[in-house]
């Protein structure tokens, strides 16, 4: 068995939004970030992440 690990982006968007993404390709968090765009999710300045769930509901 071995174990593997992997960078996640977790939402900053509410205090009770348990949301996160990572990608079995992605190396570093930016690559994370980059391939999860598409995808909605966005980041705000000073490095928060938001998942498009609570960017829709504007809780950037």
């Amino acid at each position: 068995m071995t174990a593997a690990s992997y960078p996640v982006i977790r939402c900053d968007g509410s205090t009770n939004c348990d949301a996160e993404t990572g990608h079995p390709m992605a190396v570093t968090v930016t690559d994370v970030r980059r391939l999860r765009a598409a995808e909605g999710w966005h980041q705000r300045p000073g490095g928060r992440d938001i998942c498009p769930a609570c960017w829709e509901a504007d809780r950037r």
